[in-house]
């Protein structure tokens, strides 16, 4: 039951083939109904050429105690929100709403997601917990073709102002080490710290409009990952700084760069008066080696690479909201700045992991998963 509406299928209940994410429109016999973003609407008569595919599915998600389970799978997998906070929101979902739209509607509102957002994730996972043919899994049970067989289909997400700005210094983190690779530059450091420096360098520099707001939102980000995780377990290993770390060396450099304009930066990292009278002094000469190194791969005023690609990947979760938002643009004309030798490419592609430069295929790739997780700290950060 979706409203009221419940969508058995058997004999006097078929669907067709028409499924639309978020709006999703099924096909049946008898009537015509919507309630919560699901449309029903009549099917040919009898007698009449339809194709058609079955499934035995008679979840009632008008219970709000069988939507609750929905809409537990929907915010943790889907839409990536904290399961311990999930779990403590639908604790006591089944007395608190009448209904399951109620309680879906609610969520949305809780956890500040836009209801077409929710109503898509729902429908992704809506089968997750039935055993049914093409139940049991991921993804929205959709028709492919007149062959009548059901695929997953990936739901669309936003991406919010606060994910496209950290996205910003986090692709030219990964520009950074192609510059390094491709143009052999020294490496007289650790080249993670490195490739932080010559994102934030870049920003201030050649992108003054952006750069407060993309650089506020990365320190931010930092902040918020140093804090998952105990100041004596911050980890002293490996290549990369600890992310405290990290999001103090960026503010130090914005702030040798313009200490009045960026002074939001140093404060998100924790920066104090002293903190910032240091880092006018030592960083200075950090922005002064860039300018030097950086100026002869730079294409001419007025040109763009014509090495240079940005690609979305269909199958990505966030490919209409990249495609359709100024991220897009602002990161090709980024990538299609720099003088490149043979091609490279900036490519966001579904799956989990992170963000990664790779030599062999001179991309810069990014996952839906790292994309979702800075959603998820967008919504942590404006809570706080």
């Amino acid at each position: 039951m979706i409203g009221g509406l419940k969508l058995a299928c058997n004999d006097s209940f078929k669907l067709g083939l028409k499924w639309v994410v978020p709006a999703i429109t099924l096909i049946c016999f008898g009537q015509v109904s919507q309630v919560f973003g699901l449309q029903v609407t009549q099917a040919p008569a009898a007698g009449q050429s339809s194709a058609k595919s079955e499934i035995e599915c008679t979840l009632d998600l008008s219970n709000p105690g069988k939507m609750a389970d929905i809409v537990s799978n929907a915010l943790v997998r889907a839409l990536h929100q904290e399961e311990v906070e999930v779990k403590k929101f639908l604790e006591s979902a089944e007395i608190n709403y009448a209904t399951g739209d109620e309680l879906a509607k609610a969520a949305a509102e809780h956890f500040k997601i836009e209801i077409t957002a929710m109503e898509a994730a729902i429908e992704e996972y809506r089968h997750c917990n039935c055993t049914h043919e093409g139940g049991g899994g991921e993804g929205t049970l959709v028709a492919s073709s007149a062959a009548g067989a059901f695929q997953p289909r990936a739901v669309q997400l936003k991406v919010s102002k606060f994910a496209e700005d950290v996205l910003v210094h986090v692709v030219l983190h990964e520009i950074g080490h192609g510059l390094v690779r491709e143009f052999d530059l020294p490496i007289l450091g650790n080249e993670e710290t490195l490739a932080d420096a010559f994102a934030t360098h870049f920003l201030v520099t050649r992108m003054p409009d952006r750069a407060t707001d993309v650089l506020q939102a990365r320190v931010t980000s930092l902040m918020i990952e140093a804090g998952e995780v105990a100041r004596d377990e911050w980890t002293v290993k490996g290549e990369h700084n600890s992310d405290a770390r990290r999001a103090f060396q960026i503010a130090a450099l914005a702030i040798a760069h313009d200490y009045q304009k960026y002074a939001s930066v140093g404060k998100a990292a924790g920066m104090d008066e002293d903190d910032i009278r240091r880092a006018r002094d030592y960083a200075t000469e950090i922005h002064r080696s860039w300018r030097r190194i950086l100026q002869p791969l730079f294409m001419p005023e007025g040109q763009l690479s014509g090495e240079a690609r940005f690609r979305v990947d269909d199958g990505s979760s966030f490919s209409a909201a990249i495609n359709s938002s100024s991220l897009s643009s602002e990161l090709e004309s980024i990538v299609k700045g720099f003088d490149w030798h043979s091609q490279v490419t900036v490519r966001f592609s579904p799956g989990d992991g992170g963000a990664g430069w790779s030599r062999s295929s001179r991309t810069v790739t990014v996952h839906d998963d790292y994309v979702a997780r800075f959603v998820k700290q967008g919504h942590q950060a404006a809570k706080k």
